[in-house]
């Protein structure tokens, strides 16, 4: 899912400062910590209280990420509740991983398929879209049941629709055309 607006111009900005610094695997191996944060119901409610003073919502931040090595992570986040977007987290989260698949190159390929398929087929469909792509690529698998057969496949903004739904509806199309 593509993130756009200010969470998007949060992540490039933390991505930025992460490759200035040559940061971006360390980045990466937080992102999962600052998912944790965004969804944990108390952190939520701690931060959303306006009882609470900012400067003690930014000693809860500076208390889970003390060292000097979390430096941007903690300034990130300290800005955040600074201009009252904490509620980006998850967005700018998903935006800064976007910067990183980009910045190494994996493209995102969506798979929708109507009923679930093995791991095994999966892998061997990413493989094989890697080989005539020659790129890296990351597949995501949904499952739609009213495709009712086959597959669409999303590379970027090209669709490859050979789903049994859309044959019908082609189908019936002609069918009312010819009648018509």
């Amino acid at each position: 899912m593509a993130v756009a607006g200010v969470a998007k111009r949060y992540a490039q900005a933390a991505f930025a400062v992460a490759k200035e610094h040559n940061q971006l695997e360390h980045w990466e191996q937080r992102l999962p910590a600052l998912e944790a944060l965004a969804s944990e119901a108390e952190v939520e409610e701690f931060i959303q209280n306006p009882a609470i003073p900012l400067e003690a919502k930014v000693q809860l931040v500076e208390r889970l990420f003390p060292s000097e090595e979390d430096r941007f992570v903690r300034n990130l986040l300290i800005l955040l509740l600074e201009r009252g977007r904490w509620h980006q987290l998850r967005d700018v989260v998903e935006a800064f991983r976007q910067l990183l698949r980009e910045a190494r190159g994996v493209l995102e390929v969506e798979l929708v398929t109507a009923v679930p398929l093995e791991a095994a087929d999966v892998d061997r469909l990413r493989q094989e879209l890697e080989r005539r792509l020659q790129r890296p690529v990351q597949l995501h698998v949904h499952v739609d049941p009213e495709l009712l057969g086959g597959a669409v496949l999303r590379i970027g903004d090209e669709v490859f629709d050979a789903s049994v739904r859309t044959q019908l509806t082609a189908l019936r199309r002609q069918l009312i055309g010819a009648a018509a």
